[in-house]
């Protein structure tokens, strides 16, 4: 379920008009300030996946260990699941989140 829900909205926020802007509340996030736009696709996912599941009925529904697995990959990870199926990045790039992760 969960792969099915995140290949239907992994790049819905290549759409400019549904990048967030971070709020005073969240901000700084990922480098970004408070009421700056989210311009990175990923990021504003992360984003809306971690303060405002509510926006994707498909990820709401998840059950709770789903939602927190496909957060950690998107958000904490920054796994870039097209890499990986199409073998286009060295392991370094697309592994190299994972490995500093896993050293804390």
């Amino acid at each position: 379920q969960a792969m099915l829900c995140f290949t239907a909205f992994h790049d819905i926020m290549k759409v400019q008009a549904l990048c967030p802007k971070v709020s005073p509340a969240h901000g700084p996030y990922e480098g970004y300030e408070a009421g700056d736009p989210i311009n990175d696709h990923d990021i504003a996912l992360a984003y809306v996946l971690e303060f405002y599941p509510d926006l994707l009925p498909s990820f709401r529904a998840l059950p709770q260990a789903s939602r927190d697995v496909l957060l950690f990959t998107q958000g904490k990870m920054h796994f870039n699941h097209g890499w990986f199926v199409q073998a286009e990045a060295p392991p370094g790039a697309m592994l190299s989140r994972f490995k500093s992760i896993l050293e804390k």
